[in-house]
């Protein structure tokens, strides 16, 4: 018989990220919007102004995946949460280049970003996948 509530750690865990991930959409529109007036008086240029927004519309589907796997618990909500931390990290790598900030510790910490909030999610959703709670 199918459960339909999720684990406590799961649902947990979940609330956090979703609840962070909606902040850091509202920081990273305020940034993107700072990029596009202050980028060029940087010398950023528009490049840096697009990343930004791509950023934001990451971070966008990555809060609506982690609201699919807590709201509807379906598997996908899983799959575009590693997904979008992939590409995050392709984008957080493009900008730290482009922003000559391509430092170990930008390395380190994007790396960790792209890897932990995953992980943690799969350790925390794998029995309720394996009970199907998560279909």
């Amino acid at each position: 018989m199918e459960n339909n509530k999720l684990s406590t750690g799961l649902t947990v865990w979940l609330w956090i990220i979703f609840v962070l991930n909606i902040l850091a959409t509202i920081v990273g529109i305020v940034v993107a919007l700072g990029a596009s007036v202050v980028g060029a008086t940087l010398g950023l240029g528009s490049i840096y102004v697009v990343l930004c927004f791509i950023s934001v519309i990451l971070q966008i589907i990555i809060t609506v995946s982690i609201g699919i796997l807590l709201f509807a618990h379906k598997k996908i909500g899983l799959v575009l949460i590693f997904a979008l931390a992939a590409l995050g990290f392709i984008v957080n790598m493009v900008t730290y280049a482009i922003t000559a900030q391509l430092g170990v510790g930008n390395i380190v910490k994007a790396i960790i970003s792209a890897i932990l909030m995953p992980v943690i999610t799969y350790l925390f959703a794998k029995n309720d996948i394996a009970n199907g709670t998560i279909a």
